[in-house]
């Protein structure tokens, strides 16, 4: 009988040796948005109690394998993926309360940019992107994510919460690369680089991209390296490649080998999964992605339950991974390290990065410094370490920087069928050393605008961040009595504007998005103009300004596009003190003559919003207001050309209207905008305009001649509308709108049209 009793013993102590020794590896294939299913595998196994002692993955694979490996619950890593902050990751735009508006440059109507560079043997640069997605969003963000548990780590991925394991691929070398340790971020970006929508991971001189080109299930490591008991593979397949007209569809089956999705039953369990309708970067699916995973899971649960004996509770995994979150070292900075750049660059980049910082800085601090130093600057691209310094219990910041050494070149206009025709070619240099300045060149050319601006920009490195702006511009605008299509009966210009003025500025940021600027300039303006609508006279009346100015201007702008703009907000309150004389020149006359003393104050207040609504539908609002003690001109025409103008649609700000010039007035309109789909969408915009008094002409004969004053009216006694509605499609790189309009003045005003590209004017002396 004992021994009996001692044989079952010893058989049932081996039993549960066995049971106990008994690990289990978890892999997990790439796929784009198709690998949320994998946090659903994962949900459904820890609510099981089956443990997950390994992990190995690629690509998508990759992202999820390595978030639980460093203690990410399923609904952890779920909330990530359809957070607003993944959105911008993969899409590379940069949050609204990160951009610097101070920093922006006056808008252009650009629609290509390229780069001459000053060193390279490539001349040309940026006319075809190096990816779709740009890095600066995902090389911060991976820093925040992983930094903390690579320190853990101590660089080793066997010692995170689970030991992890991904693939990336030399495409040079033709071979997998596994990452056993080092980076944890860095060996993750290299394992999601999907070639031409990411820019390419460079490790040893090498470029270094998705893992899933040459091994997008990687069993063999997890095999090789860890050699569990049983193996439970995770993948997911679309429907087959299909032919799509997506550029981003048609990379992958381009690239990616033929995988072999296989585990022989002995070793362990496949749970394949095939959703065709998700595709490369469809991550708004991710819940119902999830879910499918989860049920696919269940479904299976029993079998695995049958081969895995060992047991692991939610309760003590939940236990294991609060403490090893516990333990993870505080991410905050002290020591900054930075290469790539000179003596005088790294001192301007370090006393940026800490601005008002003594010792220690959080990751908040760096991400508003790092977001800050790229907008509108020299530096091409910051590629940020961070190194835990056991010592001083901080991470050490290791920037690893890329400057621009290149002539900005941009290209652009508008293409119309009205009198809109336009060139623009813009020219800009950055420099970079003890302190930082941007010299920018445009030049506009067409018959409805011409002009040539040349500004600096000086940046001071003094405790305050602002910039000491200098501006020379000259311009001419014309306007034609006929706006016909396609030119028939085309007259010519009855009114030309000409300016040219120097400013000086000195600007600063106001919160995130938002411009406080002072300035100062010395200008002269001239009008040339008919006072009749008989176009007899060889020679147009004249009316000549010089003057002097000096005020400033608030300017806030988040608005999506620099023109039909669907989201965001645009705010300006510009206030300014005019001082100068009038010179008046008749067509009969070659000499001008004085005429009067001109001074006054004018204030300019304009808003436009578009709050957030529901995805296929917003409503714009938008309101202006003008006040100004200026006097009349010598004579009516010189009067309405200088009293401010209504002009919120692209054809109004061509076509001169006199019902929409006053002194003083309130304007406003809605803006119903319907989204067709991401690119289209189709608008209607309607406005009020109301002058304090409208402007008015009396006519008196002075020796024969017929005079053309100008008087006030009655106050609040007119208002005016316009109506615009445009279909218009909103390429990344260029405008195209289908436009008909109508003005309440003068009567049977209505224009229809075409315009590609953008209508966007630099701003004058008054703006």
């Amino acid at each position: 009988m004992r021994a009996k009793l001692l044989i079952f013993a010893i058989l049932f102590t081996a039993g549960t040796v066995a049971a106990e020794a008994q690990n289990v590896g978890l892999v997990l294939s790439g796929g784009g948005a198709r690998g949320a299913a994998h946090i659903g595998v994962i949900k459904a196994l820890e609510e099981n109690n089956i443990p997950i002692d390994y992990i190995s993955g690629t690509s998508i694979g990759a992202i999820v394998g390595s978030l639980y490996a460093m203690g990410y619950t399923p609904d952890e890593m779920l909330q990530l993926l359809l957070s607003e902050e993944f959105v911008h990751w993969q899409t590379g735009v940069i949050s609204e309360k990160y951009i610097y508006h101070f920093r922006k440059p006056d808008e252009t109507p650009n629609f290509m940019t390229f780069a001459l560079n000053m060193r390279d043997s490539v001349i040309f640069d940026g006319l075809l992107p190096g990816s779709i997605v740009n890095p600066v969003q995902m090389n911060q963000a991976f820093l925040e994510l992983y930094a903390q548990a690579t320190a853990k780590s101590g660089w080793n991925f066997d010692n995170l919460f689970v030991p992890f394991r991904c693939m990336g691929a030399d495409i040079y070398g033709k071979r997998s690369i596994v990452f056993r340790s080092g980076d944890l971020g860095e060996a993750v970006r290299v394992s999601m680089t999907f070639p031409f929508v990411f820019k390419p991971i460079w490790k040893n001189g090498v470029p270094l991209f998705d893992g899933g080109i040459y091994d997008n299930f990687p069993i063999k490591v997890m095999k090789e390296d860890f050699n569990p008991e049983y193996i439970i593979g995770s993948a997911v397949r679309g429907g087959g490649w299909k032919p799509s007209e997506n550029p981003i569809n048609q990379v992958e089956p381009m690239i990616m080998q033929k995988t072999d999705y296989e585990i022989p039953e002995e070793e362990g369990l496949l749970i394949e999964m095939r959703l065709p309708d998700v595709f490369l970067l469809d991550f708004y699916k991710a819940k119902e992605v999830m879910q499918t995973g989860y049920e696919r899971t269940l479904a299976v649960i029993d079998k695995i339950k049958k081969d895995v004996e060992r047991e692991t509770t939610l309760e003590e995994v939940t236990r294991r991974r609060d403490e090893y979150k516990a333990s993870l070292p505080q991410l905050t900075f002290k020591n900054i390290y930075i290469t790539g750049v000179t003596e005088d660059q790294r001192r301007y980049i370090t006393a940026e990065l800490k601005h008002g910082i003594e010792g220690e800085f959080s990751m908040e601090d760096f991400r508003r410094a790092y977001f800050k130093m790229l907008t509108y600057s020299k530096i091409k691209e910051i590629i940020p370490t961070a190194v835990y310094n056991w010592k001083e219990l901080s991470f050490d910041l290791y920037l690893a920087i890329k400057i621009k050494e290149e002539l900005k070149v941009s290209i652009g206009g508008n293409v119309s069928s009205h009198q809109a025709n336009q060139l623009f070619l813009g020219l800009e240099y950055q420099s970079l050393g003890v302190s930082s300045a941007d010299f920018n060149a445009n030049f506009q050319m067409g018959n409805s605008y011409s002009g040539v601006a040349l500004e600096g920009r000086f940046y001071t490195s003094s405790r305050v961040s602002g910039f000491i702006g200098v501006k020379l511009k000259y311009s001419n605008k014309n306007y034609s009595q006929s706006q016909s299509l396609f030119y028939e009966d085309v007259m010519p210009a009855f009114i030309k504007k000409q300016e040219r003025f120097m400013r000086l500025s000195y600007a600063v940021p106001f919160v995130m998005r938002s411009k406080l600027e002072w300035f100062a300039g010395l200008g002269q303006v001239y009008d040339y103009y008919y006072q009749t609508t008989s176009f007899s006279k060889i020679d147009f009346d004249a009316s000549r300004y010089n003057l002097l100015n000096t005020g400033f201007r608030f300017e806030r702008n988040s608005l999506n596009y620099k023109q039909y703009a669907t989201e965001g907000r645009y705010q300006l309150l510009n206030g300014q003190y005019v001082l100068g004389d009038e010179n008046f020149r008749s067509g009969e006359m070659n000499n001008f003559t004085d005429i009067k003393q001109h001074q006054w104050f004018q204030v300019k207040g304009s808003w436009t919003n578009f709050p957030k609504m529901k995805r296929k539908f917003s409503l714009g609002l938008m309101g202006e207001a003008v006040y100004s003690t200026k006097q009349f001109s010598s004579n009516y025409t010189a009067s309405v050309l200088r009293a401010s103008s209504f002009t919120p649609t692209p054809h109004s700000k061509i076509s001169f209207n006199e019902a929409f010039h006053a002194t003083s007035y309130l304007a406003g309109g809605i803006i119903p905008v319907c989204k067709l789909n991401d690119v289209l969408h189709l608008r209607m915009e309607i406005y009020g305009f109301m002058p304090l008094q409208d402007i008015r002409k009396e006519v008196q004969e002075v020796n024969a001649v017929n005079t053309y004053n100008a008087r006030y009216g009655d106050y609040f006694k007119t208002w005016q509308m316009m109506g615009e509605t445009a279909l218009v499609l909103q390429l990344p790189f260029i405008s195209v709108s289908l436009f008909a309009n109508c003005y309440s003045y003068p009567k049977n005003n209505y224009n229809i049209g075409l315009n590609i590209g953008y209508l966007v004017f630099d701003s004058g002396f008054f703006e």
